[in-house]
Formats: C-alpha cells, sequence, structure tokens
C-alpha cells in the first residue's frame, strides 16, 4: 500500500483543542493549589530532607537549567629544539 498526501484532519502546526483544555485545567488546578494553605501545611509537614528535594524538584519549572560548558585550556606548543634555537638566534642579531 503506498502512502498517499494527507487529505483530512488538522493542519500541520494547529494546537489540539482537547490537550489545551486539558493543559488548562491542570494549570488552574495546580495554581489553586499551590496559593493555598493545604500546600504550606504540606511542605511544613513534610521532613527537612524531603522538603528541600520538593523544593528542588519545584525549581525546575521557574528556573531555566543551565547548560554545563567545558572549557580545553591546553596549549599545544611543540616547537623543536631547531625552532627554539632559530628564535633565539633572530633574537641576537
Amino acid at each position: 500500500m503506498a502512502k498517499g498526501k494527507k487529505t483530512g484532519g488538522r493542519q500541520a502546526g494547529t494546537p489540539n483543542k482537547a490537550s489545551a483544555a486539558v493543559r488548562g485545567a491542570i494549570a488552574k488546578m495546580l495554581g489553586d493549589y499551590f496559593t493555598s494553605e493545604t500546600f504550606v501545611n504540606d511542605i511544613a509537614e513534610l521532613e527537612p530532607k524531603d522538603r528541600v528535594a520538593a523544593m528542588e524538584k519545584f525549581a525546575a519549572y521557574v528556573s531555566p537549567k543551565l547548560q554545563t560548558t567545558t572549557l580545553d585550556m591546553t596549549v599545544d606548543n611543540k616547537k623543536t629544539i631547531e625552532d627554539r634555537l632559530a628564535e633565539l638566534s633572530d633574537d641576537e642579531e
């Protein structure tokens, strides 16, 4: 069976309305919870190590994760003794 051209359904890039509605409902529910006294009490009841772990997880949603970078500080200095002697002889002239 050969693949045909897509003729129906949503256009590419069109958001799914059902998914948007579910995301909106979840966002409202979470927003209500995080601004409630229940949330404050739930966090206060955690053991300190669990409270820190929870805050670390929450932080991932409000601050960007920094990308690890590496810096290569190696210097490729492969001068031969002849190169060094030539430099020294040029300096004396």
